[in-house]
């Protein structure tokens, strides 16, 4: 999984967001795995809005939710 989505060109080693003080909870900048997903989507040249029939035929959106992150995508 990890060199699946690593590298690749993003800018990499950088701290987006702040924990609480015992590092449980996102303070800052909260994030979701989906907004991961969007920024390497968006980076591969994936449009992550567009829609995609499931085995029923029915459209569904790649990614329901997420937007990706600004600071990944600044190469």
């Amino acid at each position: 999984m990890s060199v699946l989505v690593s590298g690749g060109g993003m800018p990499m080693g950088q701290v987006i967001g702040a924990i609480n003080s015992k590092g449980e909870h996102p303070v800052e900048r909260v994030m979701t795995p989906n907004d991961m997903w969007a920024s390497v989507y968006q980076h591969l040249g994936i449009d992550y809005n567009q829609y995609i029939k499931d085995l029923t035929g029915l459209p569904r959106q790649i990614l329901p939710f997420g937007k990706p992150i600004p600071e990944l995508m600044t190469s």
